[in-house]
């Protein structure tokens, strides 16, 4: 919040914007201009600041967007895209970010540019538990003209019929072209934020080794071990990475909280009974028991229509996964059916329908789950 003095807010309030108000020094909040006398602004003692508007969207309630007469040039702002908010500073050389200001997906701080994301994706029947916020700055660069331009002066002159001669003709050097240039996005420690390197703002990584390269770098980087907990949901949830590279991460997260908090996150080491030795069969894991499942479905329908094999699995294995999320009859079980999803490697479109209908069941058991403990 910036705090003005009686000029400031006086013009601020001239140009339509809301101001409150509160004695100088004091703890107490800011209270409407219309708890104060009309003389305020020529009383010594008191300090401004300008009414933070808001506005609810699909029950998220977050700062009403920042419009063109709220920005100055080099000003903090925060842009909200579809998959991320971008942290910059605003100049009007970028008609990217003119755009967004003026279409109303600018926020003044972080916390309001990701609740509008989530909002506006809650509209969309998506949930986005955890938006990414990058580092982006826009700084225009001057092209240089080369050194042959800068000497080229030219003088002309020709001989006067009447003996006088034509004054000398300055070559003049052409104005320079500012042509803006968009930076390369810097590593954030913010733990929702993602590091990329050498890539724009708006770029979605899909290697599967640059993305692990990339959250390991992040990994390194947390300093709190809440950070480093909410973090493993960002890349279990991505559609890109297997299920021996998301274990590779989790054991990554395991191994910074024991360096966080070793206290805490240090394995108990108990002493091991003397028992007689039992062999376990090991369990298959979960996505194992689906593609087992799918591949049996699969080879019988194969067997009585004729049907390829590889088309029938993949669609078998997105509907025996399906099944079992419907099956869920908790919240916790449904969480641990998660990493499934990812692990099942199905295509964009279908990992996208996956993620819906797994935000539903999830949604509708937390309502029956809120209902029951209400009755």
């Amino acid at each position: 919040m910036k705090i003005l003095n009686s000029k400031e807010a006086f013009e601020a309030m001239m140009a339509g914007r809301n101001i409150m108000c509160r004695a100088a020094g004091e703890l107490m909040d800011f209270d409407d201009l219309s708890q104060f006398p009309a003389t305020i602004f020529a009383m010594p003692g008191y300090e401004f600041c300008i009414k933070v508007e808001t506005m609810e969207l699909a029950g998220i309630t977050f700062t009403k967007p920042l419009t063109l007469d709220d920005v100055v040039e080099d000003r903090e702002i925060f842009l909200v895209f579809p998959h991320c908010v971008v942290h910059t500073q605003f100049t009007s050389l970028s008609g990217k970010y003119v755009e967004c200001v003026k279409y109303g997906f600018a926020q003044m701080d972080q916390e309001n540019a990701e609740l509008q994301l989530q909002a506006i994706g809650k509209l969309l029947g998506r949930t986005i538990a955890y938006p990414l916020t990058l580092e982006s700055h826009y700084k225009p660069e001057k092209k240089r003209r080369s050194r042959k331009a800068k000497e080229d002066i030219e003088q002309v002159s020709t001989p006067a019929d009447s003996g006088n001669a034509v004054p000398n003709i300055e070559k003049q050097p052409e104005p320079e072209v500012v042509q803006p240039v968009e930076a390369v996005p810097e590593a954030s420690s913010a733990p929702t934020e993602v590091l990329l390197e050498k890539t724009e703002a708006d770029s979605v990584e899909t290697d599967p080794v640059k993305l692990i390269e990339k959250f390991t770098a992040q990994i390194d980087q947390f300093t709190k071990a809440d950070d480093v907990l909410s973090f493993r949901h960002v890349f279990l949830a991505n559609g890109h990475l297997d299920q021996k590279d998301q274990q590779h991460l989790c054991k990554l997260t395991e191994d910074k909280l024991l360096e966080l908090d070793p206290e805490q996150y240090m394995p108990k080491v108990e002493p091991e009974p003397i028992v007689e030795e039992v062999i376990e069969v090991a369990q298959p894991s979960l996505i194992d028991q689906i593609e087992n499942a799918a591949h049996k479905q699969a080879s019988v329908e194969s067997v009585e229509h004729g049907s390829a094999p590889i088309d029938l699995f993949y669609k078998k294995k997105k509907q025996v996964l399906i099944n079992r999320i419907h099956d869920m009859d908790s919240v916790e079980t449904l969480e641990r059916l998660a990493p499934a999803i990812p692990a099942a490697k199905l295509l964009p479109a279908d990992h996208q329908e996956l993620l819906s209908i797994y935000a539903q069941r999830k949604d509708a058991l937390v309502q029956a789950a809120e209902t029951g403990e209400a009755s």
